[in-house]
């Protein structure tokens, strides 16, 4: 990405985990960042380090948010990177999941991303220039019980990265959905249960716990993964509609893949002969 100066970065969701070793790996690459969280005090080491710092809460209305990216804008006059990392972690059968829980794992993961991104895209289509990176999940590679709700926000963050990266084409920004395996980060020690526990899924309440148990023990460090997505986010490379980060994240959209593909010709002649007789 040629610039005169070095590239602006802005960063949701950096108080810990892969956002957190966004930033840290973008100020030692030199570029300018600029590190949000919902508390300022949760990223004022990163201030001290020379990240510019701002509070945002990405499920605010649509006003603020404007008003948010007018700010974040004026820090250096430019913005060139979007990384939308923010999010968190809903674990439940859909059955044990409450509206209000799934209206609200949607609002953040979801309807938080393509707000704040839209409040930035004047912004990067008067310059004809932007990336925008959005954080998803392996979890929208496969159906994983326990993790419906959760999974399909993060397929809908890779669906509309896949739609912007063909409607944004022609202002030049760019868009990739980046769907990261299991890193050692916070994510599970902050994750939300569901409202109302089942006998019936006691499998999948034994499944949480091992996953609980299991925090601190993932195979991924977010600090390679986020040297991974530097990489990425600075470079002209030509860009997939998803991209899986992780060794196990790689894996499993492979697999997905070709299991598809099987079920897909196996299936394909069923669903043929449906055309009017005069089409």
């Amino acid at each position: 990405m040629a610039t005169s100066h070095p590239p602006v970065i802005l960063i949701t969701g950096c108080s810990s985990g892969l956002g957190r070793s966004i930033a840290t790996e973008a100020l030692s690459r030199g570029l300018r960042v600029i590190a949000t969280a919902r508390r300022l005090e949760a990223v004022s080491d990163l201030d001290k380090k020379g990240a510019k710092t701002l509070a945002l809460d990405i499920t605010a209305a649509q006003a603020d948010l404007e008003k948010f990216a007018a700010k974040a804008i004026a820090l250096f006059g430019r913005v060139d990177i979007l990384v939308n990392n923010a999010g968190y972690y809903q674990f439940g059968a859909v059955e044990e999941t409450s509206p209000e829980q799934m209206q609200s794992q949607f609002a953040t993961n979801f309807f938080g991303v393509v707000n704040l991104t839209n409040a930035f895209l004047p912004h990067f289509r008067e310059r004809k220039a932007g990336f925008i990176a959005n954080i998803g999940s392996q979890s929208s590679y496969g159906p994983f019980p326990g993790a419906g709700v959760y999974g399909a926000s993060k397929a809908a963050v890779d669906y509309i990265s896949q739609v912007w990266a063909k409607e944004l084409k022609e202002f030049n920004i760019r868009t990739v959905s980046i769907g990261p395996g299991l890193f050692r980060t916070s994510a599970a020690t902050n994750m939300k249960f569901q409202s109302k526990e089942l006998p019936c899924y006691e499998g999948l309440h034994k499944q949480r716990d091992m996953y609980l148990a299991y925090s601190g023990h993932e195979p991924g460090d977010p600090k390679k993964a986020a040297v991974k997505i530097l990489d990425l986010v600075t470079s002209d490379k030509d860009l997939p509609g998803r991209l899986p980060i992780g060794d196990d994240a790689v894996a499993l959209l492979d697999q997905t893949m070709q299991a598809e593909a099987k079920e897909f010709q196996a299936w394909k002649e069923f669903g043929k002969g449906t055309n009017h007789d005069q089409a």
